[in-house]
């Protein structure tokens, strides 16, 4: 008799060769994880140590099971009606249904690497409890199975157990027993693989075991450890190109083809949304420190999507492939829709019902019904992962939803006529399901590249080739009616478009000039340049007038010229600092404060500034008149000044007059044209139709003379309709002209409208860069935590050994200050992330003092700053949220301490109470009346390289307890004497105080925990 002998080649052709790639190799570890019940999959590269760390908290393995199950290839342990029983159910677990039944799909491990430490742990029965199974380990040179000339049978793979930890001794043995084997197979193999395996090895062996320790996620050591870790290196050399792609496409805002295969393992866009059972992560971490998970975050997408998308389609197919389900077009309710599958005659299809969802968003912005800010963000997203994406079971089927793998053939066919087909793959996100209960003919390749090419396959293509094309005919064709009602919709959208981008472009411009008038003006206003203006015109009159000699009419003449020249050109300063508001003009919250501040430095021009000196010069006038000339020339004299004045203004004012009543003639003629064009045509009209029906009506029959009633009554209305469209503008002005006249213009709306948007969009970058800051905080937390324990741990171990060595226990103690002084930074990240205090808790300004002292003493020390405490602000009290109230602090310290560091000494910030509100005051350079408003918006900072986030975060968190944040104009501590000379001012300035202010008695009902 003869057997077949297999090489060890075999291994390599079915599982290396077999993967398409490196991301198609860890999508089916992926599954091979959810097969057992993981709850969690995740991918570690240690990039700096070419190191690639897979781990999951699935059931594990014994002994017996890692022999019998994951070396034998083709396995029926997954398969129906196998040898081996499947997988254990844990306890709380649904039943899962199987992704891979072939028992190779293991061995696409051997695309990551040229060789894998496998450590496998069974989970115990309750995940509670201790776990008493061993570790299990083994190693597989995959190198030695790509070698000629050797069979399966001359490879021995090193297995061995211990208890709860992975040590250093266990990987010697490991390494050993390849090594034994080596010698044994040296004859047979090449010098270059023997040298390629023992490289190798020599790296396993210098790996650091203890990061399987430090990782957050699945752990396999320890008395609750379990499930499966593969650890392999070195790495395949494609693996850091699969990760970062090649660099061309991240311009673009394109994916790398590892993101686009492994992401949306589970189905996050079903039309029964469900919770997914397993997560997946790929990390990539280096030596410094960063660690970035190429999986999380938003990137992919999920059921809030689908209420950014211009259209949306769901519904089920049947056995029959026909389609029912829903449409909605440009956002609008769904309605019913049915499309039928005319190749398949009525008989039941071979690849069974399943469902389908996916939006649509319209590739040119102007066609969207979506806003800007939304059309930007789904578009990012579709750049990245567009796609119709494949799930059976809810997990994904490679390699359906690459946007490069157009299986349904959308772009080839949008290609030849857009206008006809429509639909682009690449502004396309959605999903396909099916299940082995339905869907048991469409079965995956074992290379995982898809469905085997048969008849189910090929139904399931044809069924919805025709869908995407029907729903084209339906509802994107001018001929359909719902089609006609798409292109209507289209062509508005793209005519408000461009309204709104000839309007954008003269607004922007006209805004911009504004705000430059604006700054330019305020920015003299601080000069003082309008009062040293007053004043000379004050200075140069009085030493005109002490010139002035004689007496009689001709000295009067010239002394009330001279009042007259200086009066206009007080009034000319006034005009100099006069902006008008551009009208119909939306202005962002910068040039809103910037206005009011104008504004109110105006209003001080005009009611005090310029008054006085007008004031002033009159009274020098007058003095100098009643020495120049009698009362009675004096009084001829101003009365007949005053009536020139006043006939002058009036002239000036009825020339204005007049300009607006010319246009409103021109304005009133044009419309009555309007009208008269309008009544002149819908009157020819009439009589045309008229005589129509009276010349034709003798020789027709009676069913042929009311038909021709009808048809010409249609045509009248229908020349009505057109007059009275083409006189909606005008109705239009003049329901504009009765809002103006009561007080409500169309300009005013405008503005309403356009700084509620800017105000509107700049929340919105607000809100997106406090999530971000938040996501981050709680990153640097939870990866802190840990390394910070083990820190603290290890100098309290090295203590002793410091106390015992006086060179060592200098080092320990330098070690210890710094690490204090670390963690106390730290310890913010607590309150920060409402941790440390789930309930109010009674915090009194001892203890806030105290926790600014800790942290700030060094840095206080440094800047030679000191901290003064009033004895009212230790002895306050209240009831809070210490995460609310100790970071408002921290920031308010931290920013007095930034602005007194180089100003001259002495340097000090108070802590003092009053009237019941908690006041942070310094000595430093103080805040200008126009950024007390200011510095709580965000994006405001005038510190240098400034977020503009601290306070503003800081006022946010407050009102939400009921407190508030405030400037406190006259708290401020003086400047001592050398900040003074600085200034070049006699005038002494004061700092900057901040006011923390309680809920009044009104609110403590309202706002619980605080009093």
């Amino acid at each position: 008799m003869a057997n077949f002998r297999t090489s060890a080649r075999t291994v390599d052709m079915l599982g290396r060769q077999q993967i398409a790639g490196i991301p198609t190799a860890i999508n089916e570890l992926f599954k091979n994880a959810y097969d057992a019940y993981a709850g969690s999959a995740t991918v570690d590269w240690l990039k700096d140590r070419n190191v690639l760390i897979l781990r999951d908290d699935g059931v594990g393995m014994t002994e017996a099971d890692f022999l019998e199950r994951w070396l034998t290839i083709g396995t029926d342990s997954k398969a129906a009606g196998g040898r081996l029983a499947p997988p254990p159910v844990p306890r709380g677990f649904a039943k899962r249904p199987v992704m891979g039944e072939k028992g190779i799909g293991r061995l696409a491990i051997a695309a990551l690497g040229t060789q894998t430490l496998v450590l496998t742990r069974q989970r115990p029965q309750f995940a509670t409890e201790e776990n008493q199974a061993p570790i299990v380990a083994a190693l597989l040179p995959w190198t030695l199975f790509s070698a000629p000339g050797v069979t399966l049978e001359d490879i021995d793979i090193p297995v061995v157990t211990s208890d709860d930890t992975v040590t250093q001794s266990l990987i010697q043995r490991l390494v050993h027993d390849v090594e034994e084997n080596l010698l044994q197979l040296s004859d047979r193999l090449d010098g270059s693989t023997l040298s390629e395996i023992r490289a190798s090895l020599s790296q396993l062996k210098d790996f650091d075991l203890d990061i399987l320790n430090r990782l957050p996620g699945p752990r396999i050591t320890g008395p609750s450890g379990y499930g499966t870790v593969f650890v392999v290196t070195p790495t395949d050399d494609s693996l850091a190109a699969e990760v970062e792609g090649d660099g061309r496409g991240a311009d673009k805002g394109q994916a790398t083809k590892l993101f686009k295969l492994l992401a949306g393992f589970s189905n996050t866009m079903s039309l029964h949304p469900r919770k997914s059972e397993m997560q997946t992560s790929f990390v990539v971490r280096t030596d410094d420190g960063v660690a970035t998970d190429l999986l999380s975050g938003d990137e992919f997408f999920n059921e809030s999507d689908f209420e950014n998308v211009d259209h949306e389609f769901s519904g089920t197919f049947d056995d029959y492939g026909t389609f029912r389900g829903q449409v909605s077009i440009y956002r609008a309710d769904p309605i019913d829709h049915v499309i039928t599958w005319p190749a398949g005659r009525g008989a039941p299809t071979q690849c069974g019902p399943f469902n389908i969802r996916f939006g649509y968003v319209q590739g040119n912005y102007a066609q969207s019904s979506l806003t800007p800010d939304q059309h930007a963000l789904i578009s990012r997203k579709l750049q990245k992962a567009a796609g119709l994406y494949v799930y059976k079971d809810g997990i994904r089927i490679l390699p359906y939803g690459d946007s490069e793998v157009d299986y349904l053939n959308i772009e080839e066919r949008r290609s030849k006529n857009i206008g006809y087909y429509f639909f682009s793959y690449r502004r396309i996100f959605g999903a396909i399901e099916l299940s082995s209960e339905f869907n048991p003919s469409l079965q995956e390749k074992a290379g995982r590249e898809g469905f085997r090419e048969n008849i189910a396959y090929r139904q399931l293509r044809n069924i919805l080739m025709n869908f995407i094309t029907q729903l084209a005919a339906d509802f994107f064709r001018g001929g359909a009616t719902q089609g006609q009602e798409f292109l209507a919709q289209r062509d508005e959208l793209e005519r408000t478009e461009r309204i709104r981008r000839t309007r954008a472009k003269v607004v922007d411009a006209e805004r911009e000039n504004f705000r430059s008038q604006l700054q330019s003006v305020i920015g003299e206003f601080a000069e003082s340049k309008p009062v040293k203006l007053v004043q000379r015109i004050v200075t140069r009159i009085e030493r005109e007038l002490s010139d002035v000699e004689g007496s009689g009419d001709g000295a009067l003449d010239t002394v009330l010229e001279m009042e007259h020249v200086a009066l206009r050109d007080l009034e000319q300063v006034v005009q100099r600092y006069q902006l008008r508001r551009p009208v119909g003009v939306g202005l962002d919250r910068e040039a809103v404060r910037d206005w009011n501040a104008y504004e109110h430095l105006r209003d001080e021009l005009i009611t005090s500034i310029v008054p006085s000196a007008a004031s002033k010069i009159s009274e020098m006038a007058a003095r100098k008149a009643s020495h120049l000339a009698p009362m009675a020339s004096l009084q001829r004299q101003v009365q007949r000044d005053f009536e020139k004045s006043v006939n002058d203004t009036v002239a000036n004012w009825r020339a204005d007059i007049d300009a607006i009543n010319r246009k409103s003639e021109q304005v009133t003629e044009q419309i009555s044209e309007m009208v008269r064009a309008a009544v002149r045509s819908v009157s020819e009209s009439a009589r045309l139709l008229t005589r129509r029906i009276n010349d034709e009506s003798l020789f027709m029959t009676q069913e042929e003379l009311f038909e021709m009633r009808w048809q010409l009554l249609g045509e009248l209305e229908d020349e009505l309709r057109r007059q009275k469209d083409s006189l909606e503008p005008v109705r239009r002005f003049l329901g504009t002209f009765e809002g103006a006249s009561a007080g409500l213009g169309i300009d005013d709306q405008l503005e309403a409208v356009e700084e509620e948007v800017l105000a509107l969009r700049a929340q919105v970058d607000t809100d997106l860069e406090l999530t971000q800051l938040g996501r981050a905080v709680e990153l640097i937390n939870h990866e802190f935590a840990s390394s910070i324990k083990t820190v603290r741990n290890n100098l309290r171990a090295l203590r002793p050994w410091g106390q015992r060595n006086p060179k060592l226990g200098n080092i320990e103690r330098e070690l210890a200050a710094a690490f204090e002084h670390l963690d106390n930074y730290l310890t913010l990240f607590t309150p920060l992330q409402r941790r440390l205090y789930r309930k109010p808790a009674n915090i009194t300004g001892a203890q806030v003092a105290q926790f600014l002292q800790d942290l700030f003493g060094e840095r206080l020390r440094r800047h030679e700053v000191e901290l003064l405490v009033e004895p009212s602000f230790e002895a306050y009290s209240f009831v809070g949220y210490p995460s609310t109230f100790y970071p408002v602090f921290v920031n308010l310290v931290d920013n007095a301490i930034f602005w007194l560091s180089d100003r001259p000494a002495p340097r000090v910030i108070q802590l003092k109470q009053r009237n019941g509100s908690l006041l942070v005051a310094d000595n430093g350079p103080g805040i200008s009346l126009r950024d007390y408003e200011a510095i709580f918006e965000h994006g405001f900072s005038r510190k240098p390289g400034g977020r503009g986030l601290g306070l503003k975060i800081s006022k946010d968190v407050l009102e939400r307890s009921g407190w508030s944040l405030r400037v406190a104009p006259d708290g401020g501590l003086p400047w001592p004497n050398a900040a003074v000379s600085l200034t070049g001012s006699a005038e002494r300035g004061f700092g900057a105080c901040f006011s923390l202010n309680p809920p009044s008695e009104a609110e403590d009902s309202v706002f619980e925990g605080v009093k």
